[in-house]
């Protein structure tokens, strides 16, 4: 059987790796604009590429997913390199693919460390334009409190920082 899925999981590999450089290169590219306040525009562009290109990425995990079940092996990371293995035993030369494999799930962890890192650096800016636009507007937030129900809550006050 592993003669009929190993073009198509050969294939998808490739297509696989194309698409997570493709991400990587988004997510270093949010980061760069990330440290440049005058580059918004920019940034809401490169969010609005993440979002197919993640679907297809789900979809490729899918259709992986699809080949590693016809062929009876665990759907993670050691069941395609049980995948390598079996193609191997049975004569494919599956060292491209298994190139392909390790940088995909290389390239995923460094993908991983940098949406965390942009996604820290967006708090932070939040958190930054949320207490500027208080300061501006004269509010003041109370300090969080708990609710009967465990959730929490923030008050705010307004006090005139001055009038003409």
């Amino acid at each position: 059987m592993i003669s009929k899925t190993f073009p198509i999981a050969e294939r998808l590999t490739a297509n696989g790796l194309n698409l997570i450089r493709q991400l990587q290169q988004l997510l270093l590219d949010e980061a760069a604009l990330l440290k440049k306040s005058d580059q918004i525009a920019l940034l809401n562009v490169i969010v609005e590429k993440k979002q197919p290109l993640i679907n297809e990425i789900n979809q490729f995990s899918r259709q992986m997913a699809q080949v590693l079940t016809t062929e009876t092996l665990p759907n993670d990371q050691n069941g395609m390199l049980q995948y390598l293995e079996k193609a191997k035993a049975t004569g494919l030369t599956a060292e491209t693919m298994r190139y392909n494999w390790l940088e995909i799930i290389t390239i995923t962890q460094i993908c991983k460390l940098l949406n965390e890192q942009n996604g820290g650096s967006i708090d932070i800016l939040r958190r930054y334009t949320q207490r500027s636009l208080h300061v501006i507007k004269g509010n003041t937030q109370r300090p969080n409190t708990y609710r009967r129900d465990g959730s929490t809550q923030s008050d705010f006050y307004s006090r005139e920082l001055m009038s003409v």
